[in-house]
């Protein structure tokens, strides 16, 4: 056999990896086209899933794309249309944060030398764009004010009560804050984690809006983690958090609700409370915060809690009497509050 007969019956290298490879970018950079609520908005794929499980299970609580009919698309393409049952002025605000965090991290690229990351270095906090994610769900009850209320009657003071809750729009109120008053430890001790991170006593909601035909208020903060040195300096009764893993996932259909009943503490507050007596013995030039947050990457922790409130609403236009025949106007209505906080840290770049 000559060198001709050897060197023709070497077989021609194998593309086919290379074509997988062409594949998987064409397939993160579709293009989902999304209803919600009678807005249109275009995402690729890639930009969708790199925005938190807290998020995406606000989006597809079931894990799966549905039409118009509530048909699940199987095989999604770019002529589909995905209706998702969501706020469009909320999915606003979190493509804009999310934006302006991308853009920083290209800027942050292009400034740097090091393109690879360890997500085990706290350092990685300081080297790419982080964002805290703070979803609260707000379950509300009224006790009826009077006895045989219609059910229409019913659901206007529920509507009514709704948006007085709606008013309040400091982060911290649901946790019992009041300027000037000392929370407790557990509580306490979450806000100042989160104070120190990039949160602010007064701080307000992003979002806050009542979900259609329910009574139910969603609340969203997304903010930027402080990671400089000089900013917010720890305290040394700060909390040091561990939360352990959470398997919720996009394609999960098992998301953790209605656990009131369960006598445990959320992970939020018994460890905060536990954790927190041991302090920051080791001084750092990087917020120690900010390293434990690291252990939120991925893993949402929720804490869970109820409350009683009583609430003013004007009545008046329901046409109620009371017992001396007169138009009741102003009363208070008596409201149980259920309370979730959701807590996740997103870092921009890493899925």
């Amino acid at each position: 056999m000559s060198h001709n007969d050897i060197v023709t019956q070497v077989t021609p290298a194998d593309n086919s990896f290379s074509h997988a490879q062409d594949e998987i970018m064409e397939d993160y950079n579709t293009e989902i086209r999304m209803n919600m609520r009678g807005h249109m908005f275009t995402i690729t794929r890639d930009d969708l899933m790199g925005l938190p499980e807290s998020i995406l299970l606000c989006l597809f609580p079931n894990g799966i794309f549905v039409d118009i009919d509530g048909n699940v698309i199987s095989n999604l393409t770019e002529d589909d249309i995905v209706y998702v049952n969501f706020s469009p002025e909320c999915f606003q605000y979190i493509c804009r944060i999310f934006d302006t965090a991308v853009r920083d991290l290209h800027i942050m690229n292009q400034l740097q030398q090091q393109q690879y990351f360890d997500i085990n270095d706290p350092n990685i906090l300081n080297d790419r764009p982080s964002i805290i994610v703070l979803r609260e769900d707000l379950d509300y009850y009224c006790i009826p004010p009077v006895k045989n209320l219609s059910v229409e009657n019913m659901r206007h003071i529920k509507y009514l009560v709704g948006h007085k809750l709606l008013e309040n729009q400091n982060i911290f109120e649901g946790l019992g804050f009041v300027a000037g008053k000392q929370l407790r430890p557990a509580e306490q001790h979450l806000m100042d984690m989160l104070c120190s991170s990039g949160f602010s006593t007064d701080g307000e909601w992003g979002h806050r809006s009542l979900e259609p035909g329910k009574t139910v208020i969603f609340s969203l903060t997304l903010a930027r983690l402080n990671n400089g040195s000089s900013l917010h300096i720890t305290p040394s009764d700060s909390p040091q958090l561990a939360p352990s893993s959470s398997n919720v996932s996009l394609s999960s259909e098992k998301e953790e609700r209605g656990r009131h009943k369960e006598k445990k503490k959320s992970r939020l507050s018994t460890l905060a409370q536990s954790l927190s007596r041991a302090g920051s013995k080791v001084r750092q030039k990087a917020n120690p915060n900010n390293t434990k947050l690291l252990l939120f990457w991925r893993k949402p922790a929720r804490k869970c809690w109820w409350t009683d409130n009583v609430v003013t609403v004007d009545i008046g236009d329901i046409g109620i009497k009371d017992s001396n025949g007169e138009i009741i106007t102003n009363t208070k209505i008596k409201v149980h509050i259920r309370r979730v906080w959701t807590l996740e840290l997103s870092i921009i770049g890493l899925q």
